[in-house]
């Protein structure tokens, strides 16, 4: 109904209103966030069953440091690690200790058994920390410099 004194709309004005405004609010909310990474520098693929995957980039004027932890099947390691060119020490315990500019969220409990190996490839230097703590799904902290 079309109150007095306002001017009568077509149907098609009406409808498309609100769909404008949604697909207003879908480019701000894709302009605002980011699309999940699908592979690591380097070029090596973000393996399938990874979940959880955090992600934090230092670009700093002359180097370049990734860093990222994620949850992988225990079944995946092998090939993870393959890929990186990496041979994954026995379990230890002691990870490597925080360094300045390692986010909060990156650094592995001390106490957690875990395994580790240190590779190259394609100009990166690659640090891998995998916490075996959890036989059903281990945590992955790969960081990888320039």
């Amino acid at each position: 109904m079309i109150r007095r004194g306002e001017r009568a709309q077509p149907a098609a004005s009406r409808r498309r209103a609100p769909a404008a405004v949604a697909a207003l609010a879908a480019l701000a909310l894709a302009a605002c966030s980011s699309p999940p990474p699908t592979q690591f520098p380097g070029g090596i693929a973000i393996p399938a069953g990874a979940s959880g995957l955090r992600d934090h980039v230092d670009d700093q004027l002359r180097t370049m440091t990734g860093y990222y932890r994620f949850e992988l099947p225990p079944s995946q390691l092998p090939a993870f690690a393959a890929a990186l060119h990496c041979a994954l020490g026995e379990v230890e315990t002691g990870p490597r200790a925080a360094r300045e500019g390692d986010p909060d969220w990156f650094a592995p409990r001390p106490a957690q058994p875990h395994r580790s190996c240190e590779s190259s490839a394609d100009g990166w230097i690659y640090e891998l920390e995998v916490d075996v703590s959890r036989p059903e799904r281990y945590t992955v902290y790969l960081a990888a410099s320039s």
